[in-house]
């Protein structure tokens, strides 16, 4: 896996439920020698034993002062990623980061600062964004095929509390544990989408629900347009019947992206002809995708267009909707 030439020791800073996948699907990369792991929480470092790259140290700095380590990937509760991120780009390591990159635009400001004086990668874990089902969308955009837009609705439903062992446990292990609710949890992913398709995105309002926990939200709808155009964003652990893509309707086509098929994942309704058009795409785990592109931003392969502006204007959009009551 991976297509970088350039053999790298990366760090990992946090190995929970996230931060586990990161390790070894780092582990399997070519361009990767070393997968160097901390953890406040040494025991965890046991379900790591089979990884033939994955090494570990008892302290942070064990980890920041090793000048073997290029990069480092931040998968720490979201409360710590402001301080830890600081401390990464203070240590000249280039960063990806799991969202919330910080709690303050200003932080993530600061933030940006420091990895543009170093010049280092300062990347948000935007993961959707390099499958190529988004990669088609973004082609139909672009070449004018969708110039006559009327209204976009995007939807990433989890139905997380019916299944058992699969999403629950996730939920009460992880988000309930530290406080996080759904917009913390799922913002971030179809934010950097909209952004990415679209250029940019206006917030209108939300309406926000607590069903299962009654000090957390577990599901937001969301209004917001982009070029003028309405869209409608529903984020749910909750919500019955799992979902997962996006719709846009134009005057002259309707394309539906279902995230969840193995198959025609896209289908693009002409609806002057009367004909419909339906684009298949492999399966590919989209952390593998993540990882690479930010392998290649470290190496200088590609524009890192995940940087600090692209993470201040979600997070700028992420603070209105959170403080709204």
């Amino acid at each position: 896996m991976g297509k970088v030439d350039t053999r790298m020791n990366i760090g990992v800073v946090g190995v929970g439920w996230w931060g586990k996948n990161i390790v070894n699907t780092l582990d399997q990369f070519n361009a990767i020698s070393k997968v160097i792991v901390f953890d406040k929480r040494s025991e965890v470092y046991e379900k790591f034993r089979d990884n033939r790259k994955t090494f570990f140290v008892d302290s942070l700095d064990g980890l920041l002062l090793d000048p073997s380590i290029a990069a480092v990937c931040l998968a720490t509760p979201p409360a710590t990623h402001y301080d830890y991120s600081k401390h990464i780009l203070l240590a000249g390591k280039h960063l990806l980061v799991e969202k919330p990159p910080a709690y303050e635009v200003s932080q993530v400001q600061e933030l940006g600062k420091i990895a543009a004086t170093k010049n280092l990668v300062y990347m948000l874990n935007a993961l959707y964004l390099f499958l190529e089902p988004i990669q088609k969308i973004k082609q139909m955009l672009d070449s004018g095929d969708l110039k006559n837009l009327r209204f976009v609705q995007m939807f990433r439903i989890g139905d997380e509390m019916r299944r058992e062992g699969a999403g629950i446990q996730r939920l009460k292990e992880t988000m309930f544990a530290n406080g996080i609710d759904v917009i913390e949890d799922l913002f971030f992913h179809d934010a950097a989408i909209l952004l990415y398709l679209f250029g940019d995105f206006e917030y209108h309002s939300s309406e926000k629900l607590c069903l299962y926990d009654t000090s957390l939200c577990d599901t937001v709808r969301i209004k917001l347009s982009v070029r003028g155009v309405p869209v409608e964003l529903t984020l749910s652990w909750t919500m019955a019947g799992r979902r997962r893509g996006m719709v846009i309707y134009d005057q002259h086509c309707i394309v539906e992206y279902d995230a969840l098929k193995n198959d025609n994942q896209i289908s693009k309704y002409n609806l002057v002809e009367n004909r419909a058009d339906n684009y298949s795409f492999p399966a590919i785990a989209p952390l593998g995708g993540l990882l690479d592109f930010y392998l290649r931003c470290i190496a200088g392969k590609d524009v890192n267009y995940l940087g600090s502006e692209f993470m201040e204007r979600i997070t700028t959009i992420w603070r209105k909707i959170i403080n709204e009551h």
